[in-house]
């Protein structure tokens, strides 16, 4: 479990509409955007290699222009990575709720199994 790709982004609307980043410029913004969601996917990170993301995000070379000097101040250089703190606090605790709900999962089927188990020697 703990290496499985978390499939849906959590993204909180309020904190969202709240937020500096809400007030970028509608391009800007949609960029912003584009790399959060690029960056779930990765762990809630994107490579520090802004070529690499503008492809991902699939922004022209002259909207990645216009755009990164706005979007920059979000993200910040981690080793070879660029991440976004908000999206690191969220993507953990989301990390960490799958976890235990996987791991309720398997106490519960193996709750069932006993039970069953104990149900057929009965009936035996």
């Amino acid at each position: 479990m703990a290496g499985d790709k978390l499939l849906a982004e959590w993204f909180w609307t309020d904190r969202w509409i709240g937020s500096s980043a809400f007030l970028l410029p509608m391009e800007a913004r949609g960029v912003y955007r584009e790399m959060l969601t690029q960056a779930w996917r990765r762990g809630a990170k994107l490579p520090n290699d802004h070529e690499a993301i503008r492809r991902a995000i699939g922004a022209t070379v002259g909207e990645w222009r216009r755009t990164w000097p706005a979007v920059k101040r979000f993200w910040r250089v981690e080793g070879d990575d660029l991440v976004n703190d908000t999206q690191q606090e969220i993507f953990h605790t989301a990390q960490a709720r799958a976890q235990a709900a996987h791991k309720r999962g398997l106490l519960g089927a193996q709750a069932r199994a006993q039970a069953l188990h104990k149900q057929n020697i009965r009936s035996a």
